[in-house]
């Protein structure tokens, strides 16, 4: 089993250092699991989850679970709206509300 990390901690521009600080880990164990040579434990995957605001089902890679012709652009715009900070979520969700309104 080989986890999305990498693609995730780049697409967060993060390093594998990095990473490792906010799960207080090594940049060892980082590397090992990227390059499927170990595996994290449960709660390690979890709070990766966390980090990367994902599903555990995207974190092991499962993104089209809901088949349906738009899910590939619903998947690209959270991929999108995940690199934005807190205050643009907000503003892009209030955008998003006016279209909505009737």
């Amino acid at each position: 089993m080989v986890l999305k990390i990498k693609e995730l901690r780049e697409e967060y521009q993060l390093t594998q250092k990095g990473l490792a600080d906010l799960l207080s880990n090594s940049q060892r164990n980082i590397s090992n699991w990227e390059s499927g040579t170990s595996e994290p434990d449960c709660e390690t995957i979890v709070k990766l989850a966390e980090i990367f605001k994902v599903s555990l089902d995207e974190l092991f890679g499962r993104t089209h679970f809901f088949p349906s012709e738009s899910d590939g652009n619903e998947h690209k715009l959270l991929l999108l709206y995940r690199k934005l900070n807190e205050a643009q979520q907000t503003a892009l969700y209030q955008l998003l509300l006016s279209f909505t309104s009737h």
